[in-house]
């Protein structure tokens, strides 16, 4: 008689439905922090313009520093939330999160002057980094291994779902009409998440058995959780909340190499332009000149973003996160090098209404690329890569210089667009993509279906 394989019959009996309930109750929040990026890319075009009836003008300086102003939030938010993450939990930083989200939509609705939508801008980055340092450590300690990089990804394609929405109600909504509707989901997520427990790592890190216990058997739902408190309390054995004790950990070696993984493939994300092209959105497509209406095919590129993430989803603890890195940066690549082309052939100029199908096909392109690997992949290995004790310090030191790439790529677009022109800005984004394939399949370890503990070991030979 064949033998059976006790883990198969335990893949059989797992339950999943209460880990994807936190996971969509967070997402509520995600889409929020999506809502303030997409925010930007219909707002600026129309308070840029001459023509649009709009109760503020903008240079454009200014709304480049509307532009940049999330992500130096982003920043505060960060340190804000290592801070707050050894002492209070995970579950109450993210619940943190959901204030200054708040505020910023509020000032938006009051805004009179391009002072409120500063301070709306920097408030929803200090929202958006609170949230994004805390929900991959969160929901990487809260997922049973088989699920957790479908969890992490979804989470990061509902930030797609919020620009695609941004994007969608920007044209049509006053800013003041905007900001209300962004409340709903704000208000719901600071409501709901409350009836979800915290991680039962942060109560092992406390020394706090019980509620540990307590809180794996809601995630599992299983009455018996006894292997698998056995198994969290080796991967937290000997942490502490000691900050600087945990920092001279965070410097060995073999942790150290981790850090530098993750942070380069972040880098690689941001050398993509990204951040750059979602917030610019609208003003890049006018400039290729299409002859399709540049909102629609804005919303048609965010629709596209959200399908290719939904997909990742399904596929990312299937494929794995080395392949589909690779494929996202190879397709992110080619799609910039033609986009950069048609910047080019408008140069020489090429008929604009013949070029229409050539930007939007690289720009469709461009967005799906990213999608299936540069954006949810990066947050799955900040979740799974470092031991407990270490988690907070590398969401810190990764989320803060995170936040400043984010902020130096955005800032820095318009004066290297003013010095080189678009082909070359394009060109140079393609050209990182390909040093981050080659980046992608060296150094970027395979952790699909791993425990958090067999990744420590992995990770450590």
């Amino acid at each position: 008689m064949p033998i059976e394989d006790p883990k198969k019959d335990e893949a059989k009996n797992i339950t999943i439905w209460p880990q994807w309930t936190a996971a969509v109750t967070l997402s509520l929040a995600v889409v929020v922090s999506g809502l303030a990026n997409g925010w930007a890319s219909p707002y600026l075009a129309q308070l840029t313009s001459t023509e649009a009836n709009v109760p503020l003008r903008l240079t454009a300086t200014e709304a480049s520093w509307v532009a940049s102003l999330l992500n130096l939030g982003r920043l505060v938010g960060c340190l804000l939330s290592a801070v707050c993450q050894e002492y209070i939990g995970r579950k109450k930083v993210l619940l943190l999160g959901g204030l200054p989200l708040a505020s910023s939509w509020v000032f938006s609705i009051c805004a009179t002057s391009v002072i409120w939508l500063y301070a709306s801008r920097f408030c929803s980055g200090i929202g958006s980094g609170i949230l994004w340092s805390a929900l991959a450590m969160y929901l990487g300690e809260i997922a049973d291994p088989r699920i957790r990089g479908s969890l992490i990804s979804m989470n990061v394609n509902a930030a797609a779902v919020g620009m695609f929405l941004g994007n969608a109600m920007g044209p049509y909504l006053s800013m003041e009409m905007f900001g209300y509707v962004s409340l709903v989901p704000n208000i719901l997520f600071m409501i709901l998440f409350t009836m979800i427990p915290e991680s039962p790592y942060h109560y092992l890190l406390h020394g706090d058995i019980d509620k540990a216990e307590a809180s794996l058997k809601w995630f599992r739902r299983k009455a018996d959780v006894k292997a698998e408190m056995r198994e969290l309390q080796e991967f937290v054995d000997g942490a502490g909340t000691n900050v600087l004790r945990n920092l001279k950990q965070f410097l060995l070696p073999s942790n150290l190499k981790n850090a530098l993984i993750t942070f380069g493939l972040y880098a690689f994300s941001y050398a993509s332009g990204y951040n750059v092209i979602c917030a610019y959105a609208e003003i890049i497509v006018t400039r290729t000149q299409v002859s399709i209406t540049p909102n629609l095919v804005v919303m048609i590129l965010g629709l596209a973003n959200i399908m290719a993430g939904s997909t990742t989803t399904l596929v990312i603890d299937r494929l794995g996160r080395k392949t589909l890195l690779i494929i996202s940066c190879i397709g992110t690549s080619i799609a910039l090098t033609v986009l950069g082309l048609h910047f080019h052939l408008l140069s020489l100029e090429y008929d604009a209404s013949k070029l229409t199908w050539l930007p939007i096909i690289s720009l469709l392109s461009f967005n799906i690329s990213v999608a299936i690997g540069l954006q949810p992949i990066p947050n799955t290995l900040l979740g799974e890569m470092f031991p407990a004790h270490l988690k907070t310090v590398a969401s810190l030191l990764v989320g803060s210089s995170n936040a400043l790439m984010s902020f130096t790529s955005t800032r820095t677009y318009q004066p290297y667009l003013d010095l080189v022109g678009e082909k070359f800005v394009y060109w140079t984004y393609a050209i990182c993509m390909l040093i981050s394939a080659l980046y992608s399949y060296f150094l970027i370890p395979e952790t699909v279906g791993k425990s958090l503990l067999e990744i420590q070991h992995s990770t450590k030979k």
